[in-house]
């Protein structure tokens, strides 16, 4: 039959009917128990207590260096002699009983039920790095911590501690000049300091672009700024990070009038003075990174004659984006992160750098919206972060793969990029105004309903119908080549994709997968938005119970009245379809209008009261409505209308 497979997708663990019977024994023998899947009521003592789950798996090969005591660490060693190379999955009790917080009962999650293969699920995968090896159709397991070890831990983080990344900060631009912000007045003939050689006070202020905002256990960029400026010999200083990616240092400065008037004023906008001209350039204009308040912003910067970055504030623009210290750490925000791997043929891995990157996003951004505007679009250019960009060699590819001492051929490049979807019917809690407090730079969780949440997952769909496509990966290449922002295109890493159309149409998307983010972080931030959230579901639950109500009442009502409509009809149909033979009976008092009618209508059309010329007769009028003769043998009661229908329908 079909093999086992792993799968993260599937929560729990199904394995083999047949195995149900002495994996039933074994478990009778250790916890003098029955095992069944129903929930059980247990303390965490009594789950400790339970035995570990070991799944042997088939080894790829029998290269196993086992230590001296025959052990190897992952593998089956001397627990199976004759297949030492097996992999053994352990799955502790704590991963395989699913504990239930309204109901305080742990239910095992491991089933018996397939009738061939078999499926490896999260539970089991938990506590273990597991790597999926495609090319060659092998899967390893490795038991892990989960948890990301800094290579440089702080002084705060101990050998285990939490990860830590500091913030990292762009070379500084100078927005105002000293010369902008001292007082010239004083340089005129008549001033005292011109005739001196007094200094002018005045301020400087720099602006930095965040490149990493790092993470709230690592420095915050207020911090970096101040050490570095005291490392580099510099004198007091301010610093503010408005968290839209950017830093502006404030900077007391000193210049001569002689300075002060031959650098001239910017006006206090960032440009230049007219004393200054530009020589270079400070470097490729690119975004600056996510900040926490979801928001990026990019500079553009000329090196002047004096040495120095100058800030062209005029041009100065921000954008939203959903990455980095604004992703997958809000779920209300981000509900859905997709996953992608494109390999590009031809494109150059060495030549990969921040520019480059921001044209990639651009062009696979509108790749995937195409034709879509404003809120309609599944995410933005601000939406995408490439994770990693390696090379991509023949080696990586089965089908391809060099022969034993071939040269392992660089084919292209590999990207694996990240794309966020972000909810917009996300209600985002007021920006903290001193992120760097006791709390760090966490921002408090945004909240939401289910029902917006929704939307978003179709909408992870049709991006994976999207990235599937023939022709996607060619499609972004020919937005990148066709871009006005790509610069010098033979300095670009795609430039001979871009020149060769066989390589771009030998491109492609090798999977892509969508994880639900979850909420990373606890304390109180995030029991307040459990507590929000609870709250709303009250109200809604409220709200549906009163309409409830409401429709049960309206409804009801509705149903009285069509009862008694019914009951009418019924009582005037029978009355006309008896109308011709008691006619000339004494009629109760609430048939006179009946009577009347009928009556008015046989006087009016001849028949007077002889019985023969029945004309008043609901029979008589519905055949003069129908258009047939009248018949003598229907002057009589005809008893209802579905009667005098089987009558009339067989003529």
């Amino acid at each position: 039959g079909k093999g086992v497979i792993v799968d993260s997708g599937t929560t729990d663990t199904y394995l083999h009917k047949s195995i149900a019977a002495p994996f039933e024994a074994v478990w009778k023998k250790v916890t003098g128990n029955k095992y069944s899947n129903a929930p059980v009521k247990m303390t965490e003592e009594e789950l400790l207590k339970l035995p570990t789950v070991l799944i042997q798996l088939e080894g790829a090969g029998n290269d196993v260096n086992l230590q001296g005591d025959g052990i190897a660490v992952g593998l089956a060693g001397q627990i199976d002699p004759a297949n030492p190379a097996d992999a053994i999955l352990a799955v502790p009790a704590t991963n395989y009983m699913e504990y239930s917080p309204s109901k305080d009962t742990y239910t095992p999650r491991i089933y018996f039920t397939e009738t061939a293969g078999g499926v490896i699920g999260a539970n089991a995968m938990q506590g273990h790095n597991v790597i999926f090896d495609w090319e060659r159709g092998r899967v390893g397991f490795a038991e892990s911590t989960c948890e990301y070890l800094d290579e440089n831990p702080g002084p705060d983080d101990g050998e285990d501690g939490p990860a830590s990344a500091d913030c990292r900060l762009g070379t500084p631009s100078l927005s105002v000049s000293c010369s902008d912000s001292a007082d010239l007045s004083r340089c005129d003939a008549g001033g005292s300091a011109a005739a001196s050689t007094e200094p002018l006070s005045g301020l400087e202020f720099w602006t930095r672009v965040v490149k990493s905002p790092g993470t709230p256990q690592g420095a915050s960029c207020e911090d970096v700024s101040l050490a570095e400026n005291a490392a580099n010999g510099g004198g007091k200083m301010e610093v503010n990070c408005d968290g839209r990616g950017v830093c502006r240092e404030v900077r007391p400065c000193a210049i001569s009038c002689a300075n002060a008037m031959a650098h001239g004023s910017g006006g206090g906008t960032g440009s230049a003075g007219a004393g200054l001209s530009p020589v270079g350039s400070c470097g490729a204009v690119t975004w600056s990174a996510c900040d926490y308040t979801c928001t990026q912003t990019r500079v553009n910067s000329v090196l002047m004659n004096d040495g120095k970055c100058h800030e062209e504030r005029a041009e100065e623009t921000t954008r939203e984006c959903h990455v980095q210290a604004c992703g997958r750490s809000d779920p209300c925000r981000v509900p859905f992160v997709v996953h992608v791997i494109l390999r590009i043929r031809g494109a150059v891995a060495g030549s990969w750098n921040r520019h480059a990157e921001e044209v990639f996003a651009a062009a696979f951004a509108d790749a995937v919206n195409r034709k879509k505007r404003g809120k309609s679009k599944f995410f933005g250019e601000g939406d995408v972060l490439v994770l990693n960009a390696s090379p991509w060699r023949a080696g990586d590819d089965s089908a391809i793969a060099p022969a034993p001492g071939e040269e392992d051929e660089e084919l292209g490049m590999q990207l694996v990029v990240e794309v966020s979807l972000f909810n917009h019917m996300a209600e985002i809690p007021p920006i903290i105004a001193d992120p760097t407090g006791e709390n760090g730079r966490q921002v408090p969780l945004a909240t939401c309903h289910e029902r917006d949440v929704q939307p978003l997952a179709a909408a992870a769909l049709n991006v994976h119908r999207r990235l599937k496509e023939k022709n996607f990966v060619s499609a972004v290449v020919g937005l990148m080549k066709r871009s006005d922002d790509i610069g010098e295109r033979r300095q670009s890493p795609f430039y001979y994709t871009f020149e060769d159309p066989k390589l771009a149409r030998e491109s492609f998307t090798v999977t892509s997968w969508t994880i639900k983010t979850d909420i990373g972080g606890d304390g109180e931030d995030g029991l307040a938005g459990l507590d929000m959230s609870l709250r709303e579901v009250q109200l809604d639950l409220l709200f549906m119970t009163l309409m409830a109500v409401a429709t049960g009442y309206l409804g009801w009502n509705l149903r009285s009245w069509l009862l008694r409509r019914a009951r009418l009809v019924q009582k005037a149909a029978a009355k006309y379809t008896k109308l011709g033979p008691t006619r000339n009976k004494q009629a109760r008092d609430d048939d006179d209008s009946v009577m009347a009618i009928a009556d008015a209508y046989g006087n009016g059309h001849g028949g007077g009261d002889d019985e023969s010329t029945a004309d008043g007769s609901t029979a008589t009028l519905l055949r003069r409505g129908a258009g047939r003769p009248t018949d003598a043998t229907s002057q009589g009661s005809i008893g209802s209308i579905s009667a005098y229908l089987a009558k009339t329908g067989s003529r």
